[in-house]
């Protein structure tokens, strides 16, 4: 058999292997979340504010690994063309609210605080909601990595003829890119361009869902000012 060929099965076995390993991964952690979750919202026993504490940063640190687990399976997906969304009708602006209220430990850790600004008249749109969730996840999560400690991220909401539109904007800019839209990218990463399998997939499935939703996602940015991500999805 030609060498070149071998290569190329061991690369699929090789990604069926991290695809099945991931998948297995994820129902333990989301347990572990789910489990550290009733722990904090339980009212049969108080816990202080150190315990409360300890049980965000467990839930942070959980939630961090459950997103490189998808990372990984989402692109296994995609490089093996199974990646599917499902729609759903749903208020836009009372899922955003949602999504917000759960991320708070995302932001406890800088004491950040999100502002929610939104014109959206009619707020019901057909979207994957878990997708959709990961999207709003993964770019609220890159606005804190890259914000200062109590800062302010902004988030808006506003409806251009037949389309919705969110932006997540925070102070402050670490990098400069000759091209910004590279940051989307796969395996791109801010911090040192490095090709690891946990680096630069983030920002590449956040398109690459929007994308499957007919919509598109943008950057803007000015070193040591701000960064906002834009991103757009068609009501049909």
């Amino acid at each position: 058999m030609d060498s070149s060929i071998k290569e190329e099965y061991k690369t699929q076995d090789k990604e069926a292997l991290l695809a099945m390993v991931s998948h297995d991964l994820k129902n333990p952690v989301s347990s572990g979340i789910l489990a550290l979750k009733l722990l904090q919202d339980s009212k049969l026993s108080p816990l202080n504010p150190y315990q409360q504490e300890i049980l965000g940063n467990m839930r942070t640190a959980l939630g961090y690994m459950k997103n490189l687990i998808e990372n990984v399976l989402d692109r296994y997906k995609l490089d093996n063309n199974v990646f599917n969304i499902y729609k759903v009708p749903i208020d836009f602006n009372l899922f955003v609210n949602s999504v917000i209220s759960e991320s708070k430990y995302i932001l406890s850790d800088k004491n950040q605080t999100v502002n929610l600004i939104t014109s959206i008249k009619n707020p019901i749109i057909e979207i994957d909601s878990l997708e959709i969730q990961r999207v709003i996840n993964n770019l609220l999560s890159n606005s804190s990595k890259y914000s200062p400690e109590n800062s302010q991220i902004t988030i808006k909401l506003f409806e251009q003829e037949n389309k919705i539109f969110m932006s997540i904007e925070n102070a402050g800019c670490k990098f400069k890119l000759p091209n910004p839209n590279d940051i989307f990218n796969k395996f791109f990463s801010i911090n040192d361009n490095s090709k690891s399998l946990a680096s630069g997939l983030g920002l590449f499935i956040v398109k690459e869902i929007i994308n499957a939703h007919g919509g598109d996602v943008f950057v803007e940015s000015e070193l040591d000012k701000f960064t906002k991500f834009t991103f757009f999805l068609p009501r049909k």
